[in-house]
């Protein structure tokens, strides 16, 4: 009986508060007009969703690769730390049924450039000769060519490089025919001075014919004898008769 007592204050206080709960939720609901209070409510059909059944994808997850152990070489076979060499494999033969192809000639070496024309040595300078005189011959109208029977003029230069006045019995032309021709006779040549004068003389025959300036350091009349002292000047001078 004490038990019995001790408990109803609890259930007396339980029941006042659901009370209070449930007139506050009254309270809160709307209203409804008799009309809608009649009606009864009518039930909207929704549609209704299947569900798609996923795709199922099969992967093949390959398996994991084991480490096989490789047999290890006997240990009395020493292990050679060197590559091994490739065997050079020997080229085939061009087949024999294929023509060779045609020797390719060198192509000619280009001409040969000629080479160049060598000047003429200019003629030697003409030098003292015994008696201390320089003679020497030119062409005086500057051509070595001549028609037969033309007169080949020419200058004449007779320098004294000794000392005092020398004298000369015959100044003339000497040919390589033979022929001569006296330009001067019975002169002097005073030391350092030049002798000069212009004379000339035809030759019969066509060719090629050679001329020097000569003088006799004797007297006129000694020197057409056999005992004239005579010097004839080279080079001398080549003529072309045609």
């Amino acid at each position: 009986m004490r038990h019995q007592r001790t408990h109803l204050p609890e259930l007396a206080i339980i029941l006042s508060t659901l009370t209070i709960l449930g007139c506050s939720l009254l309270s809160r609901a709307p209203l409804l007009s008799p009309k809608e209070a009649t009606e009864r409510p009518t039930r909207l059909l929704l549609p209704t969703f299947t569900p798609t059944l996923p795709l199922q994808v099969t992967i093949s997850i390959p398996p994991t690769p084991t480490e096989t152990p490789l047999p290890l070489p006997p240990t009395d076979t020493p292990i050679s730390e060197s590559p091994p060499t490739d065997t050079p494999v020997p080229a085939e033969p061009p087949p024999t049924d294929m023509p060779a192809p045609p020797p390719t000639e060198p192509p000619p070496p280009p001409p040969a450039e000629p080479p160049p024309p060598t000047e003429a040595p200019p003629p030697a300078e003409p030098v003292a000769g015994a008696h201390g005189v320089i003679g020497k011959i030119s062409f005086r109208d500057g051509r070595n060519t001549y028609a037969v029977g033309e007169k080949v003029f020419v200058k004449i230069e007779a320098t004294n490089t000794g000392p005092g006045l020398l004298p000369f019995g015959v100044l003339g032309l000497t040919t390589s025919t033979g022929a001569f021709q006296t330009s001067w006779s019975s002169g002097t040549i005073a030391s350092g001075d030049t002798f000069t004068h212009e004379d000339g003389l035809p030759f019969p025959s066509a060719g090629t014919h050679k001329m020097w300036l000569s003088i006799c350091f004797s007297s006129k009349e000694v020197c057409q004898g056999p005992d004239g002292d005579w010097e004839r000047f080279e080079p001398g001078l080549d003529v072309i008769i045609q």
